[in-house]
């Protein structure tokens, strides 16, 4: 028995995973403030303690930087700006993909945006913030989008293409904002979700060659990334 390509189906309970994420983040960033203020630690040593995305030190083996960055925030204003965002649109994702499939989609959303800022950023570049997971989250949206774009422009209009367009704007614009983690997460997003499918939708085998594809590219993001930091490392700046 084929699924009606036209029929949406919903995860209908409460977006828990969106909740706990955001715990998550305001638990880490409570640390992050004890370290500071309570046991006086300057900041740069906070956040690399932390698991900042540091590009020499995931090259020399720590590679849970990748990801433990997308869980760290540099202010008050930082984690703020980014919890708004995931409290609004996280469960409307959470909803469309289901627990299990939109957590996948964060997660690796947020790995994706790691792993092109590591192999296109500075060498001695440091970033950290849920911005690239987040950013996941309107790719996953613009999944939907190719899916079921009637229900999707009833529900959405352009605010979510129009929320994308400012915030990679203001980045582009803006210093101190890594905009290859931005980027990186929107694209992630939207090939992870075509990996995953919505909430109720079986794999096919263009999903398999999908998921194979996207292993070998993020491969291919840290290879890229390595040998650009070892090539800092052996020759210096030039």
């Amino acid at each position: 028995m084929q699924q009606d390509p036209q029929r949406v189906f919903l995860n209908r309970s409460r977006p828990y995973v969106t909740y706990v994420l955001i715990g998550i983040n305001v638990a880490v960033f409570l640390v992050e403030l004890v370290l500071q203020y309570v046991l006086g630690w300057p900041y740069g040593q906070t956040i690399l303690t932390l698991g900042a995305k540091e590009n020499l030190l995931i090259t020399s083996g720590q590679y849970w930087r990748l990801l433990t960055a997308c869980f760290l925030h540099a202010n008050f204003m930082h984690i703020v700006s980014n919890l708004i965002g995931l409290y609004f649109w996280g469960p409307h994702a959470e909803v469309l993909f289901g627990r299990a499939r939109y957590l996948l989609v964060y997660l690796a959303s947020g790995l994706f945006g790691s792993l092109l800022s590591y192999a296109a950023s500075e060498p001695l570049s440091v970033s950290v913030g849920a911005s690239g997971a987040i950013f996941g989250i309107f790719g996953a949206l613009l999944y939907f989008r190719t899916r079921h774009k009637q229900v999707f422009d009833q529900v959405f209009g352009m605010q979510v293409v129009v929320f994308i367009g400012l915030n990679l704007l203001n980045g582009f614009l803006s210093t101190g904002i890594d905009n290859l983690g931005h980027i990186g997460g929107l694209v992630g997003g939207f090939c992870v979700s075509y990996v995953v499918g919505l909430y109720r939708e079986r794999p096919t085998w263009k999903r398999v060659l999908a998921c194979i594809g996207l292993v070998v590219l993020a491969a291919a993001l840290f290879l890229i990334g390595y040998v650009r930091a070892m090539r800092f490392l052996l020759t210096g700046p030039i």
